[in-house]
């Protein structure tokens, strides 16, 4: 296609990037092979020199160009947000915080060895869940291992995996688990907080922080665009017919 080139770095860079996430290889390399067709085609056709194309790429250049100012502003802009900060807003706001689904706090670990998995339950149950990861933390065959997660029911999978940690009381470990071919897991589940419940600050403090960050850039963006507005002495004339 002419002199367009996709290497393999700008497919890598290209899928790492957040609004390709989810994207498959061979779907992303289809849809940039149609894009240069078209885009190429519609070169031809003289369509790159319509005045509503270089009018939409005016428009679309400083809205670019706007949001780019926007992020630089903002990095440049480094506030404090403290754990009282924090707490406060959770304690005002603590309705917004329902939980959409039942979340699951979970110790979770998977082995490809059924034996193995035993031995890693046996001992767990024996003392407990730290001191076993301890003394599986160089072993081979874990797959996979979180401790103290907090897990969203639609995250859980598969279906019996789900219907055991439905089953299990606080802090019980359940029996070791075939949740694919040749993957058994085990969990023990820490405790399970109900839909359409308030969870407590320490589970959600991540959302509350993140939350507030946006909070806060949303206003320090408009005291910022204000004061540029007041210093250019702007006027607005509006017209009607």
């Amino acid at each position: 296609m002419n002199n367009m080139v996709l290497t393999e770095e700008g497919i890598n860079s290209a899928l790492a990037d957040n609004q390709n996430k989810g994207i498959w290889r061979d779907e992303y390399v289809n849809r940039w092979i149609e894009n240069e067709i078209l885009y190429q085609e519609a070169e031809k056709e003289g369509l790159l020199k319509d005045k509503d194309f270089v009018a939409i790429i005016e428009q679309s250049k400083k809205q670019l160009a706007a949001s780019l100012f926007i992020n630089k502003i903002l990095a440049d802009n480094k506030f404090e947000i403290s754990e009282d900060d924090l707490n406060q807003y959770f304690d005002s706001h603590k309705e917004e915080f329902k939980l959409a689904d039942d979340l699951f706090h979970v110790n979770l670990i998977t082995f490809n060895d059924f034996e193995k998995a035993v031995q890693f339950r046996n001992n767990a149950v024996e003392t407990d869940w730290n001191r076993a990861s301890n003394s599986f933390k160089s072993e081979k065959s874990v797959i996979v291992s979180k401790t103290s997660e907090y897990l969203y029911r639609y995250q859980v999978q598969p279906l019996n995996l789900i219907r055991m940690i439905e089953n299990l009381q606080s802090n019980e470990i359940g029996i070791v688990l075939e949740t694919e071919p040749a993957m058994f897991t085990v969990v023990q589940l820490i405790e399970k907080l109900d839909r359409d419940s308030v969870p407590s600050f320490d589970v959600v403090k991540n959302e509350v922080y993140n939350r507030l960050v946006m909070i806060k850039n949303k206003e320090y963006v408009k005291q910022y665009i204000d004061k540029l507005i007041s210093s250019h002495n702007l006027e607005i004339e509006r017209y009607s017919e």
